[in-house]
């Protein structure tokens, strides 16, 4: 026994045949356009999952390290002992001082480290560098040149670098204050006599 000889079978047979040409264009076209957004959703949902995850994972060690530091207040050492384990967990390790001598007048700002010293016959060149807020550093050494009674001078400013001259009595300092990566400051002291 054929399909076709089913007498409901041919009846809804002859139906959907005798639908026009021009319906059949119109279910198919809008079908493809449905088609064509729950793919366009899918995407668009896959890659807002995929943007989740990685601020999500980028922001974790930042916030495990600031567990961390809560639990190295209550229990000392367990952040180092964690770096053992996992290295993301070092606390980072403070930058070396090199030898030399401060040639300012100003005492050099809590947290910045020497990282460079150079004396050649008419001037002293040094590099401090260290964690901190840019413009407490700024305010810190224009304030403590003007109590010493040094005349400033602003030569640039942009919002990663500023260069400032103080002079006094034919002593003469340049200080370039720049800010890189995440509050890391950097100042370029040189001093002619």
């Amino acid at each position: 026994m054929s399909p076709l000889s089913n007498p409901l079978l041919r009846g809804l047979l002859s139906r959907i045949f005798s639908i026009s040409r021009r319906t059949w264009i119109f279910l198919s076209v809008t079908f493809l356009v449905l088609v064509a957004l729950f793919i366009w959703a899918a995407i668009s949902t896959a890659g807002w999952l995929f943007g989740m995850a990685r601020d999500g994972v980028n922001a974790a060690p930042e916030a495990v390290r600031a567990a961390t530091a809560q639990v190295e207040q209550v229990i000392p050492g367990v952040q180092e002992k964690l770096g053992v384990l996992v290295p993301g967990f070092k606390p980072e390790s403070p930058l070396r001082e090199v030898s030399g001598t401060d040639p300012a007048p100003v005492a050099r700002y809590p947290g910045l480290a020497r990282v460079q010293w150079q004396r050649d016959e008419q001037q002293v060149q040094v590099r401090y560098q260290g964690k901190a807020d840019f413009t407490e550093v700024l305010n810190h050494y224009i304030q403590g040149f003007a109590a010493l009674g040094y005349q400033q001078t602003l030569r640039s400013a942009s919002p990663s670098e500023e260069r400032h001259e103080f002079v006094k009595d034919g002593e003469h300092f340049t200080l370039v204050f720049s800010v890189q990566e995440k509050d890391v400051v950097t100042i370029d002291l040189s001093s002619r006599r």
